[in-house]
């Protein structure tokens, strides 16, 4: 299976069956994404712990199979995660997404793929950016 393959087969897999999507939870934090390219709609969830850690993440979408895949792998990556390593995570994937280049975080490098596809690059960057304005935001009032 060449490298190309591979890249497809886990954005096949985790658009079909996607980590963190449509679990309800309390949360403290959260924000819409919107990717008027294409629709894409994203709602992105997490409670962080009293140390800035993400303790449970999760999305609601009506978008395209990449965005969903990406808000999946978003939700994998990032349990148990600081708030500044995500927002590192976030900046080197968008970085390597537009230079085209390999994405440094093994677990996360599928979305290279997508790169070589410029019309699709904001839909797997649409939940990281998501994530960095729902960090960016005050908490929500439970």
């Amino acid at each position: 299976m060449s490298l190309k393959a591979l890249y497809q087969e886990t954005i096949k897999k985790h658009n079909l069956s996607p980590i963190g999507a449509d679990i309800a939870f309390a949360h403290t934090h959260s924000a819409e994404g919107y990717n008027p390219s294409c629709g894409d709609e994203l709602d992105l969830y997490f409670k962080l712990t009293t140390a800035g850690k993400i303790e449970k993440i999760g999305f609601q979408a009506d978008a395209c199979a990449i965005c969903k895949a990406s808000a999946s792998m978003l939700c994998e990556h990032s349990h148990g995660k600081s708030v500044d390593s995500l927002r590192e995570d976030a900046k080197h994937i968008s970085a390597a997404m537009h230079a085209q280049s390999d994405i440094k975080i093994a677990s996360l490098n599928a979305l290279a793929g997508v790169s070589a596809h410029k019309t699709r690059i904001n839909c797997a960057l649409l939940p990281w950016q998501t994530l960095i304005n729902a960090l960016d935001s005050a908490p929500c009032e439970q």
